[in-house]
């Protein structure tokens, strides 16, 4: 069954964002009825018959009611959190990451919402290893947003037990492309883009040598929106090419569809970063015979084409 198939009333929660704004994309030009989700009036979606606008704080119930009463599926973007922030202040953490997750849970239930779409981080919630990590892979996390994306993942799990509504939580790689902002926590491609397009030196934690699997959000959304197809299942997917791509191999990717030679800045590593971290997609692959993910240097040629100049 594909898509064409299948149309669905979904919310997206944080749409202005990276992901959530690619998500919302993706699903309307597959022809879903969606509820773009924001906490700014945008244009964005004026053009989408099939989009509809919800304006408010996704921390007011109200507001997250409005949000998602009518729609069968929820995927959860909205955050205003990432890897290095509260970092030490876990309180904080909890307040804007975990506790609003609960508020969603609840206001999910009494709407009757069929199943939950979370985005988790493949990319910090495991523990170091050479080889790629499975689902089952030792889990280590060392921040407070990496442990609260695992405490939201237990507690999606017990709502599954408790029979709210389906999840599938997918633990991403880290994404890049289109659209991508450079923001704190939004990944090193577009702060190293931004440096290129202002004559400024790119800046490097460490020595170059830490590895991510990057994934590019074309991807991501081909791959999130298996969980349409599968309304009562919930599982857990690794989401990411399988490949450990370091610091220097990419910028020696981005150094070759450039016309300048770069500068470069190393600086201290932080201890929130892991060394090496690649996923091992299999489990989620299976949904998707053949599918092909979009290679690196492509990707990044894609997301310096839409860049402003």
């Amino acid at each position: 069954m594909t898509l064409q198939d299948c149309r669905q009333r979904i919310a997206v929660l944080g749409a202005s964002g990276f992901l959530g704004s690619a998500m919302t994309q993706y699903l309307a030009n597959e022809g879903h009825q969606v509820h773009a989700c924001s906490r700014q009036q945008t244009d964005e979606w004026n053009d989408f018959s099939n989009v509809v606008l919800k304006v408010g704080d996704l921390r007011d119930p109200m507001a997250l009611t409005e949000a998602v009463t009518g729609v069968d599926f929820v995927y959860h973007f909205a955050s205003t959190t990432h890897p290095t922030r509260h970092y030490s202040d876990p309180l904080a953490e909890c307040n804007d990451a975990f506790l609003p997750l609960l508020t969603l849970m609840e206001v999910a239930t009494q709407a009757k919402v069929k199943k939950i779409v979370f985005p988790s981080s493949g990319g910090t919630v495991y523990a170091d290893s050479p080889s790629a990590r499975t689902e089952e892979s030792p889990t280590d996390p060392r921040s407070p947003y990496a442990i609260i994306k695992l405490a939201s993942e237990q507690m999606l799990k017990h709502a599954v037990r408790m029979g709210q509504f389906s999840v599938d939580i997918f633990r991403l790689g880290n994404p890049f492309g289109i659209g991508q902002r450079a923001r704190p926590g939004q990944g090193v491609l577009p702060h190293w883009i931004q440096a290129i397009q202002t004559n400024q030196p790119i800046q490097i934690f460490g020595d170059g040598t830490d590895e991510r699997d990057y994934i590019f959000v074309n991807d991501v959304c081909q791959l999130m929106a298996t969980s349409l197809h599968r309304p009562e299942a919930s599982e857990v997917f690794n989401l990411g090419t399988g490949r450990a791509t370091s610091l220097n191999e990419l910028l020696r990717t981005l150094q070759s569809v450039v016309d300048h030679e770069i500068h470069i800045e190393y600086r201290p590593s932080r201890p929130v970063d892991i060394r090496s971290i690649s996923l091992d997609s299999r489990r989620l692959l299976k949904l998707i015979p053949g599918f092909e993910f979009i290679g690196l240097r492509q990707g990044i040629e894609a997301t310096l084409k839409s860049c402003p100049k």
